[in-house]
């Protein structure tokens, strides 16, 4: 059990003053909150992978794998918010402008997320000789921002917040199997590719 409490202080490392960022970048625009909020991850992520030297590939394994099912199953829970009746709003540090926007949730968001998830949290558990409890571990540290982030219903945000511990366990899955932060990436990529298209068709339905 010691490996996973020293797994989440090294997540508490980099989680906490990356997020005290985001309210003072805040007052130079969304476009510098997110940016350096996942900056930060980023970067003390891969200082601390380096430190501690976590073995971390960015093999090809698993590549199509990754995007198709990462692509798919996204699309799937964004359509299916629909049917829920609940409310969620988006976290308050997305940029407004769209080229933006796709710039964080598609490349800068999903490298920094995954850096700090899975190639440092689940990677150290790995050569602890921990699998599925990496796996789980990392999956549930994941979800637990998307629930603190958002604004609405309970129902609507327990169904964010288990889609995105669905979607962790998906990477955490094929990180585990593949080793490489690039099949974790293009995963998480794949995926926030489907929530846009997905949030861009039910906003046409409404109108």
């Amino acid at each position: 059990m010691i490996e996973y409490l020293y797994a989440f202080l090294l997540w508490l490392v980099v989680f906490l003053p990356s997020s005290s960022l985001g309210p003072l970048l805040a007052k130079r625009g969304k476009d510098f909150a997110g940016a350096g909020i996942q900056g930060a991850f980023l970067t003390l992520s891969l200082t601390l992978i380096s430190l501690l030297r976590i073995p971390v590939s960015f093999g090809l394994a698993y590549l199509p794998q990754s995007i198709a099912i990462g692509f798919s199953v996204s699309l799937a829970l964004n359509l299916g918010e629909k049917f829920l009746g609940g409310r969620v709003e988006m976290p308050e540090f997305l940029p407004d402008g769209f080229l933006w926007r796709a710039l964080l949730l598609l490349i800068l968001a999903p490298f920094a997320e995954e850096s700090l998830n899975r190639a440092l949290v689940e990677g150290y558990l790995l050569i602890h000789g921990q699998f599925w409890g990496a796996v789980g571990f990392s999956a549930l540290l994941f979800a637990l921002p998307h629930w603190m982030a958002l604004e609405g219903t309970s129902i609507g945000k327990a169904y964010v917040a288990g889609g995105a511990l669905l979607m962790g366990l998906i990477a955490g899955y094929l990180f585990a199997l593949s080793g490489s932060l690039l099949t974790a990436f293009t995963f998480h990529s794949s995926a926030n590719l489907a929530g846009i298209l997905g949030s861009e068709l039910r906003s046409e339905r409404n109108r």
